[in-house]
């Protein structure tokens, strides 16, 4: 192989790392915007569940201990 050669083949396999490189990024921003996309839905989901609980608890206060002559 002559010295020409070589240079076009580590040019062709430079190119080539450089377009696997390019779409390994495009797939990591993929990721990582699903990854936000996920938090902020179990970020939804706790504040949900946070407000069931408290929900909850007052109309269980009403029922069974501030006004325990409520509903029989």
């Amino acid at each position: 192989m002559t010295t020409e050669q070589r240079m076009a083949t580590l040019e062709a396999k430079m190119e080539q790392q450089i377009q696997e490189l390019d779409g390994l990024r495009s797939d990591v921003r993929e990721l990582v915007d699903a990854w936000k996309a996920a938090g902020a839905l179990v970020s939804l989901v706790k504040t949900a569940a946070a407000v069931v609980l408290a929900v909850g608890v007052i109309v269980g206060a009403f029922m069974f201990g501030i006004n325990p002559e409520g509903p029989k």
